[in-house]
């Protein structure tokens, strides 16, 4: 024991990885407590600026994801990420000035976004935390890159911490001003420690040449990013726009949790991401799908387990907060569907590096629109209650998962017929215990009744389980399996 302790003080990527756990039950004490002391109502108004503030995060023109794919294939090559870095610099600046732009003419012809939630009111701090965000991702990928960690979880952990210290001190509309407040702080902070620790010294630049690179790449990439990640939240619009305050307060709140269930894991594989950019760049076919199906057999795996296991704990939370009763549905749901975006996670990745990324917008782009026609006509005609809005988002994620697999076989020169796709995407192993979830949720049953669910996909993922342990074992003797060298 004494010796697997040594060995974890002294690897930072599992220091990283516990600080993420760290971070994560931070942040589900916060999202619990903010529930609790917000209430529906303000819940609902934060859930309105989160969204918000996604939306101006996501409307990034893939210029911090294009950069990241580009620095990761050409890592070894300081000049040359100097000039990248500076020449992304230079684009985020414009991009900035074009996002103050919108909202000033915005407020010019008095064009009234999210009155209900008073939304002018936190504009200031809404811009100030999207623009920095920006900038903080940018530099934040080629920390990663350059295997500076402790850095970057000071950065993820800071605004959480600082919530933390709020909630029992703030309630209702204060709360949700300390909150503005404080992720305004913790923004511009992480801004000024990424430009002194950053490993590569650059200055602002607008290189052509760069910025046409940076821009090819990065317009598939803006495109398939934004239209996959507005696949969710634009289900969220609806929900925020057809149902009151307080319900979307109740379904902020399961989004809230569930997604704070997955941060278990996005510490690993946010320091995956750039080394499996690499790998398969370079890498044969049949080492890449080799690669492949090692990662999912754990990254993936593992998710599953966690939704299940959250999904048959979940009642205990509402023994503590029974005003939340009502969003037992939802979170249930909801959970059932973040899921399903750990099932693409290897397979986008290898369209990245193959540079293959129109194929990975257009097909976010088609899903995207199946899913905005689908809940427009389940929230405008059918009525249904705000739990189960988000089932069109789940056969939405379903549809892309399956066409990913197809496109990713295909690439691999391997048979992309129905039955082998779906066995790459969703294995059985997993297809059956979530198929079982997900009829459960529909037919109301009692919350006991998930227990089976849950011993199913324990019962059928054993060696993948196993497979978990081994690798965290080579995890603590050698770092480079998650970084380069």
């Amino acid at each position: 024991m004494l010796k697997i302790l040594k060995m974890a003080i002294t690897n930072k990527v599992v220091l990283f990885v516990l600080f993420g756990y760290a971070t994560y039950f931070i942040q589900l004490i916060n999202s619990l407590f903010i529930a609790v002391y917000l209430g529906p109502y303000y819940l609902g108004i934060w859930g309105f600026i989160s969204l918000v503030i996604q939306y101006i995060s996501l409307a990034n023109f893939g210029i911090s994801n294009s950069t990241n794919a580009i620095a990761s294939i050409n890592r070894h090559k300081e000049w040359y990420l100097s000039k990248l870095l500076g020449t992304a610099f230079g684009m985020l600046i414009g991009l900035s000035i074009l996002v103050l732009f919108f909202f000033l003419f915005n407020r010019m012809f008095n064009i009234n976004i999210g009155e209900k939630y008073n939304f002018v009111e936190f504009l200031p701090f809404i811009l100030l935390i999207a623009i920095f965000g920006y900038f903080n991702t940018l530099m934040l990928n080629f920390l990663r890159i350059f295997g500076k960690l402790y850095e970057i979880a000071l950065s993820q952990s800071l605004f959480p911490i600082l919530v933390l210290l709020l909630i029992t001190h703030l309630k209702g509309k204060d709360l949700l001003w300390g909150i503005m407040v404080v992720n305004c702080f913790a923004v511009i902070f992480s801004f000024c420690m990424f430009l002194i620790r950053c490993p590569v010294k650059f200055r602002i630049s607008l290189i052509t040449r760069l910025i046409k690179k940076i821009q090819r790449k990065g317009f598939h990439l803006f495109i398939s990013n934004t239209a996959f990640y507005l696949i969710l939240l634009s289900t969220r619009s609806f929900v925020s726009a057809f149902y009151g305050v307080a319900e979307f307060g109740y379904f902020t709140f399961s989004f809230l949790l569930s997604n704070s269930i997955l941060l278990l894991l996005e510490s690993l594989s946010f320091l995956i991401y750039p080394k499996m950019l690499n790998r398969f760049a370079t890498g044969t076919p049949k080492k890449i799908h080799i690669l492949i199906n090692n990662i999912r057999d754990t990254y993936i795996t593992v998710s599953h387990i966690l939704i299940h296991a959250a999904i048959l704990v979940f009642p205990i939370f509402l023994v503590v907060f029974p005003q939340y009763e009502t969003s037992s549905s939802a979170f249930k749901m909801i959970s059932l569907t973040i899921v399903l975006v750990t099932n693409s996670f290897c397979n986008s990745g290898l369209l990245v590096a193959k540079n293959k990324e129109n194929k990975l917008g257009f097909l976010a782009l088609i899903v995207l629109f199946v899913n905005v026609i689908i809940t427009f006509v389940t929230v405008k005609y059918l009525r249904i209650s705000f739990s189960f809005v988000i089932f069109s988002t789940m056969l939405s994620y379903l549809i892309f998962n399956y066409w990913i697999g197809v496109i990713s076989l295909n690439l691999l020169n391997l048979n992309n017929n129905f039955i082998c796709v779906i066995r790459e995407v969703f294995p059985f192993k997993l297809f059956l215990p979530y198929s079982v979830s997900v009829i459960f949720v529909f037919l109301n049953v009692k919350n006991i009744f998930f227990i089976l669910p849950f011993i199913l996909i324990l019962f059928m993922n054993i060696k993948s389980i196993f497979n978990v342990f081994s690798i965290s074992r080579k995890l603590l003797n050698n770092s480079e399996l998650v970084l380069f060298n």
